[in-house]
């Protein structure tokens, strides 16, 4: 007797179309929430740091009369490092440096997604700046219903002002626990992200506490004086030649599917956007918000929250 073995039979073309298609299918559903997982591991990642460095500015103050770290404080200045290897010099005291010993860990001050190549003026000198800082703090300054400086933070210069700082108009003392109303409600660190901002160099800040809450497009859109300086939301990079020693600066505020994470006085960090920090008022007319005591929560009096 003769038996004939079947034949194994294979997909048709349409079978095989029709599987790719539900492979590209789930794809497209999928790769949306891949991205959005990672995005959100940056973001806890970003808050993790903020936490960190937040509570070790407390502990400076606990050590310090309970006054904020200064954002640089320019007593032992050290430019050029004295002829050593600039990757392995801190040319000032900047508030990074001031907080390391209660951090111990310079890798935190890197946002995860801060890419920013930094810029160490390469053709001038060596270009080793030794790792981002992508953390800032808000300024204080006296004069803060003209300038803008409503934050925290003080700011020395220029060597020759110290020990006596008053040689120096633009020096500014960091305020006391105690000066600052409302802790819990005054945000004192943003994520920015910054070409010339870096741990060999200088901390960088914003003079004007406005133009970190922001971006330059809403500002314009509301009629904001000095509107080009308002700083975009990450992805988007602000480009300012120049603005130390090239024409590759750049910055941005970091942000999170359009959210940015906030670090508070009291040691708590937060996620929000950033036009819900501050009145618009504050924007268009700053004696008009003083006056009405509008919304900012960036400002160290409580009577603005």
């Amino acid at each position: 007797m003769n038996y004939s073995r079947p034949r194994a039979r294979g997909f048709t073309l349409i079978e095989l179309l029709v599987v790719i298609a539900i492979i590209a299918i789930l794809a497209a559903i999928l790769f949306p929430v891949f991205a959005q997982a990672k995005e959100a591991a940056k973001k806890t990642a970003d808050l993790s740091n903020m936490k960190n460095i937040v509570l070790s500015t407390q502990m400076y103050m606990s050590d310090y009369d309970d006054v904020h770290v200064m954002l640089r404080n320019s007593g032992p200045a050290n430019w050029g490092c004295g002829g050593a290897p600039i990757v392995n010099c801190e040319q000032v005291s900047s508030a990074h440096n001031m907080l390391n010993p209660y951090v111990k860990n310079r890798d935190i001050w890197k946002g995860p997604q801060d890419s920013l190549q930094r810029n160490d003026c390469p053709s001038t000198g060596p270009n080793t700046p030794g790792g981002s800082i992508s953390y800032v703090f808000t300024r204080y300054h006296p004069n803060w219903q003209t300038s803008g400086s409503y934050g925290v933070m003080g700011w020395d210069s220029t060597p020759a002002s110290y020990p006596n700082p008053t040689n120096n108009a633009g020096w500014s003392p960091s305020l006391g626990g105690s000066q600052i109303g409302a802790p819990a409600a005054t945000i004192f660190m943003v994520p920015l992200y910054v070409t010339w901002s870096y741990w060999n160099g200088l901390m960088q800040h914003r003079n004007d506490q406005r133009w970190l809450v922001w971006d330059s497009a809403q500002a314009t859109a509301a009629g904001a004086p000095n509107a080009s300086l308002y700083i975009s939301s990450w992805p988007k990079v602000d480009n300012y030649a120049g603005a130390w020693c090239g024409a590759g600066d750049a910055m941005s505020v970091g942000a999170y599917n359009g959210q940015t994470n906030f670090g508070f006085a009291d040691g708590h960090v937060k996620t929000m956007k950033r036009d819900q920090t501050t009145d618009r008022q504050w924007l268009l007319n700053m004696a008009t918000a003083t006056a009405n005591k509008s919304k900012n929560l960036l400002h160290f009096d409580e009577q603005f929250k």
